[in-house]
């Protein structure tokens, strides 16, 4: 039975099977309920999948930039909206032709629709995942072009996390860094919701990464 091994037994067994290492759950998670709002800014062991996951490793939190910081693009895209209600003010308007004055509003509010469908699909894609091995970061810069870059939970070094201003404190958002002994040497989980709870995740896996090289289970 596997669950009878000794752990010297469990590292030869993982050796020979190639398998990855996934550490348990992080016991501040036991309890937490999964989210399913797909727009949720802190999502806890979501079903979604993302494409370098491996079979068995599970994703323990998917992390947005707050929702509100998309208020500055939120109201631009609203102010945008109303100014062809005020293009009759303009003389210059007038003098053209009826269909003309339609094609350009039309052409307007193709504009603003694709100014919001560009900002949403930033902040929807860019995400900070947190797996039982490891984190990934995916900076989505435009449909046709992203970046993904992931570090192994036993190469975090460092874990902090800063609230600045009254706003932060009182919407509880904030920056988590991650300092990594990897080619990549800081990971940066910008304005996203619970910061103090998304390093307490990352120091659990730590502690419980460690303690596993202490007892003789490697990868």
């Amino acid at each position: 039975m596997v669950g009878e091994l000794s752990p010297s037994n469990k590292s030869i067994s993982s050796q020979t099977k190639g398998e990855p290492h996934h550490l348990p759950m992080p016991e501040s998670m036991l309890h937490e309920r999964p989210t399913h709002n797909p727009l949720s800014s802190y999502m806890v062991k979501p079903k979604v999948h993302f494409e370098t996951q491996d079979r068995e490793e599970k994703i323990i939190l998917l992390l947005r930039r707050h929702v509100i910081t998309n208020i500055g693009w939120v109201l631009t895209a609203l102010f945008l909206f109303v100014v062809p209600a005020f293009w009759s003010f303009v003389p210059l308007v007038g003098f053209f032709p009826t269909r003309f004055q339609i094609v350009i509003i039309v052409m307007w509010y193709l504009l603003v629709t694709a100014y919001i469908f560009e900002h949403f699909l930033s902040w929807y894609y860019n995400v900070h995942i947190i797996t039982d091995e490891r984190i990934v970061d995916v900076d989505f810069h435009s449909l046709l072009y992203k970046e993904v870059s992931d570090m192994k939970i036993d190469n975090i070094q460092d874990v902090t996390f800063v609230m600045g201003g009254a706003l932060r404190s009182l919407l509880n958002y904030g920056t988590v860094y991650i300092q990594t002994a990897g080619q990549r040497r800081e990971f940066d989980f910008d304005d996203v919701p619970r910061p103090d709870r998304v390093a307490k995740v990352l120091n659990e896996l730590i502690i419980e990464e460690e303690q596993e090289k202490i007892e003789g289970r490697v990868r």
